[in-house]
């Protein structure tokens, strides 16, 4: 049996902090942010053995790709699948899952861990999980909480202990039928039986046991496809998030308030603990005491006393003493209010804990382990690894999502002003919309320029210097970003503490390792830090660049129309209006094509989204292409910077327009306005335009994660909206319905900027489409389906690329 832990997020911007945990062909999940799904299919990760998901708190980093990821799974399988966490975890399944997400294959279980309802995950191989449940209200552990967490333990004892008497009551009945009154192997069985029975037991120390069905706070998602999908609980729950107001959240009941405030305080870390190895059988001493080979060296290296000829013979006399299993803790803390909690449960029950502990992963942010207290406990805790999991406060080293990043390197080259590229440096989350005042135009205009690449270079684009490509501007090379146990003083990864009270310290102890790096638990022989798997590049090479050069240079006439567009385009900052498509693909994320999600920018000041579906963040950070410094000085930092992408992209969205209700084109929106929210708190809301369908989730997300007053207006047929530019220029947005599902709307927008714009959504061809596409300046129409798959676009009510471009020619648009 093998068991290791698999890095899989660690970035907020790209796939925050995740592991997947692989217990004999099985996977369990340990948080599900965005981006998760995509990533786990481009790199082959079967996400339909997915058995189990694991939340160590519950917040928009943790569960944004949870809705995506169970949508996907549900697609392709028909597996049941637990879900354990703190509360609201219940809750908030219940309501997308009863409102635009329906289930109609996967069985999902969900375990809400409480203060008085908290036990052991037993997985396959008998690998256990035990979480611990942290509560802010309470720093300092109650008795009720101390009694709940020794009860737990003590289940984990118990089960061992009763897998123990499983196994030895078993053995004991199969001893009494092998023997004969001679203490001489019976016939009654064949020796390939015999050897089959003890093959099995020679794998699994002790028989599994599986999970109690009588958990206090297990609800299950009964899935009837007749009625698309019904909750058996909690109906009433939906009920009243859907009552709510839509603009404002001043009528939240003060029940409700407490009851957010109790639950959103809640942490869990969790303990993972392997079986033991069963220690090495030597053949040599067995031959010295005449036991006969085949059924006795099998119970032997079970760990069974034998019998031969009246003579007990222990497993020690022929066998190296058992070892026992490594763990692990995963902890994830979102305030540092928990830290004395964490450290003082550890310090009280160090046995518990520490006892064969190997690995630490930390899931928390750079506030959380760089707090003295923090570092000082856990980095002097001896022969334990300590996993820095979280790198959010550094740029990105690495691409996920290899195949988009190595065709964006090439495309960049050949049009550099349309396929934006990342430029690395490292974020700043804690600003304040009064450092907007700072921001100077001239230097933002000036730095977008800068990094721009020159036309005249563009003309002798070289594919072969991939290595360049990789060091360009920030000189980072493939070893950034890579340490190992025994290399971690490598300066790339030395923690610098800056405490307004201290003077700076540095701390290299922290281990910092890219994703899909697995960390062996299991067997104890194999313990390791393998990194075969591990990426390193942030513009990795999948194409072949020496055949690409080649065509470019042995076909002038097909690149002179390029190299003539790149010339007009040396400057895309100040070509406004402008259009980011961030993702153009279907339902599930593809290896070259995020799911859909358009930026309209009108003015450097005015920017329309245009549906955000899942990871569309990520994709606006992967194009942000300057860093602005300043010089305001915030503590003992000399100077703060912040991007393009963040005074542009994120305080500048003044209209958010979500098409339907199909989570590929509005799951993203909620990361977006948690992540805006997070870096500028005192930032007017954009309006909202979106579906009815989606008003309980709103409200509920609203509720748990924003907490501010929302400008939603739900969409409706024939809708016109104004919106304020500048003093003497309008918005103007026209809704009309489309035929996608019931609640399908495409848009018009209006201004003396740009014209007119229409935007279809999904949808099949119709007349309203055609209506207001008509003297249009852009059209953006759907067209999902190939020609020859009309019969399924028809079924599907899509587009395929003929009817879209028939659209065009018959409103005369081109």
């Amino acid at each position: 049996m093998e068991v290791y832990i698999q890095m899989i997020g660690w970035h907020k911007l790209a796939i925050p902090s995740s592991l997947r945990l692989f217990v004999n062909g099985e996977f369990t999940l340990i948080n599900c942010g965005e981006n998760n799904q995509r990533f786990l299919n481009e790199h082959k990760m079967h996400i339909a053995r997915i058995k189990n998901i694991c939340f160590t708190k519950i917040s928009p980093e943790t569960i944004g790709g949870l809705i995506g990821l169970l949508l996907t799974i549900d697609n392709i399988s028909d597996n049941s699948i637990s879900i354990y966490g703190p509360k609201p975890i219940e809750r908030i399944i219940n309501n997308f899952t009863s409102s635009f997400a329906k289930i109609k294959n996967l069985k999902i279980t969900i375990h809400e861990f409480s203060d008085n309802n908290i036990f052991p995950i037993i997985l396959k191989g008998n690998v256990i999980i035990t979480p611990i449940l942290l509560n802010k209200k309470n720093v300092i552990t109650t008795k009720h909480e101390t009694d709940t967490i020794q009860n737990c333990e003590q289940t984990v004892l118990d089960k061992r202990k009763k897998m123990n008497e499983v196994s030895n009551t078993h053995d004991n009945e199969l001893n009494n039928v092998y023997k004969n009154k001679n203490g001489e192997i019976g016939e009654n069985l064949s020796p390939k039986e015999t050897n089959s029975n003890y093959l099995k037991k020679r794998k699994l120390n002790v028989p599994e046991i599986e999970h109690e069905e009588a958990y206090e706070s297990k609800t299950e998602i009964v899935n009837d496809n007749s009625d698309n999908g019904k909750i058996e609980k909690y109906k009433e729950d939906l009920d009243r998030d859907s009552n709510k107001i839509d603009n404002t959240n001043n009528n939240i009941t003060n029940s409700t308030e407490i009851e957010k405030n109790s639950s959103m305080k809640q942490c869990i870390f969790y303990l993972i603990e392997c079986p033991q190895t069963i220690g090495k059988f030597h053949v040599e001493k067995a031959q010295k005491l005449n036991i006969p080979p085949g059924k006795y060296y099998g119970m032997l290296k079970s760990g069974k006393s034998v019998t031969i000829n009246n003579k007990i013979i222990n497993p020690e006399d022929v066998c190296d003493k058992n070892i026992d299993g490594k763990k692990s803790l995963v902890i994830d803390l979102s305030d540092t209010e928990y830290i004395d909690c964490v450290i003082g449960e550890i310090k009280n029950k160090e046995h518990f804990y520490l006892n064969n502990l190997e690995y630490i992963f930390h899931l928390s942010d750079e506030k959380i382990l760089s707090n003295k207290t923090y570092k000082d406990y856990f980095l002097k805790l001896k022969n334990i690894k300590n996993i820095k999991c979280n790198q959010s406060n550094s740029s990105l080293k690495i691409c996920p999502f290899i195949s988009s990043s190595s065709l964006t390197n090439i495309l960049s080259k050949l049009m550099p002003n349309i396929f934006l590229k990342y430029k690395p440096d490292d974020p700043i989350y804690e600003l304040s919309s009064k450092m907007l005042n700072n921001y100077s135009d001239e230097k933002g205009s000036n730095s977008f320029k800068n990094t721009n690449n020159d036309s005249n270079s563009i003309l002798n684009v070289n594919f072969k210097n991939e290595v360049e490509c990789k060091n360009a501007d920030n000189s980072f090379t493939n070893e950034d970003g890579i340490a190992s146990f025994e290399e971690n003083t490598n300066k790339n990864y030395n923690q610098k503490v800056i405490n307004s009270n201290e003077n700076k310290e540095e701390y290299t102890t922290y281990l910092s390792y890219n994703t899909l790096t697995k960390f062996v638990l299991h067997p104890f022989h194999k313990i390791n830090i393998c990194t075969d798997e591990m990426l390193t590049d942030l513009y990795p090479s999948t194409f072949n660049s020496s055949k690409i050069s080649n065509f470019t240079h042995e076909n002038d006439n097909l690149m002179k129309p390029i190299w003539d567009f790149n010339k007009k385009l040396n400057d895309n900052a100040t070509m406004l209006p402008s259009f980011y498509f961030l993702g153009t693909g279907c339902s599930i994320p593809s290896a070259f094509r995020n799911v859909s999600g358009i930026i309209l920018n009108i003015q450097k000041d005015f920017s329309v989204i245009l549906d955000f579906g899942e990871g569309s963040l990520y994709q606006l950070y992967w194009i942000s292409k300057s860093w602005i410094q300043f010089t305001e000085s915030i503590k003992s930092i000399k100077y703060n910077t912040y991007s393009y992408f963040v005074i542009i992209i994120l305080i500048f969205y003044r209209v958010i327009f979500i098409s339907h209700a199909h989570a590929d084109h509005h799951v993203g929106i909620y990361y977006f306005l948690y992540i805006r929210k997070m870096i500028f708190p005192n930032l007017d809301p954009p309006l909202i335009l979106i579906p009815k369908t989606l008003k309980s989730w709103m409200n509920l997300f609203n509720e748990l994660f924003l907490d501010i007053e929302m400008r939603i207006i739900y969409n409706e047929n024939d809708l016109e909206i104004k919106e304020i530019i500048s003093e003497d220029n309008f918005l103007t947005l026209h809704l009309f319905k489309v035929n996608h599902i019931k609640e399908s709307y495409g848009i018009k927008i209006e201004s003396k900027d740009i014209g007119s714009i229409v935007y279809s959504a999904d949808t099949r061809p119709c007349d309203n489409v055609k209506r207001f596409a008509k003297d249009c300046n852009i059209l953006i129409h759907e067209a999902t389906f190939d020609d020859e798959l009309l019969v399924e676009a028809i079924n599907k009510k899509h587009s395929t690329i003929h009817e879209a471009m028939q659209i065009s020619l018959d409103e005369k648009l081109f």
